[in-house]
């Protein structure tokens, strides 16, 4: 068992949006994004893989294919094989997120 603490995986880089994994096993990752205001994750795909999407903190836009929504601490996404995905923080403070890919 791995156990990782939250404040410390909430570092941010002024110049470029922070990704860091926190596991990587042989059918799933776990990836930490932290956004400052007006980064932005480009719009990418994930062929094969489910993509689970937790917001921990802050808010912005999500696009799913071309469709946005607004997204705030506590949202809970889902983006399947064969959908694209982009997200910016639109808000004032930073953004936290927690990527699940799971493969099908």
């Amino acid at each position: 068992m791995t156990i990782k603490k939250l404040e410390d995986l909430q570092l941010y880089d002024e110049k470029k949006l922070a990704k860091n994994i926190l596991f990587n096993e042989d059918k799933s990752k776990l990836i930490v994004f932290n956004f400052l205001p007006g980064q932005t994750l480009p719009k990418h795909g994930h062929p094969h893989k489910n993509a689970y999407v937790f917001v921990v903190e802050g808010e912005g836009v999500c696009y799913l294919d071309e469709v946005q929504s607004t997204i705030h601490s506590g949202d809970v996404i889902h983006c399947n094989p064969h959908q694209t995905i982009s997200i910016e923080n639109t808000g004032t403070t930073s953004m936290t997120v927690y990527v699940v890919l799971a493969e099908e």
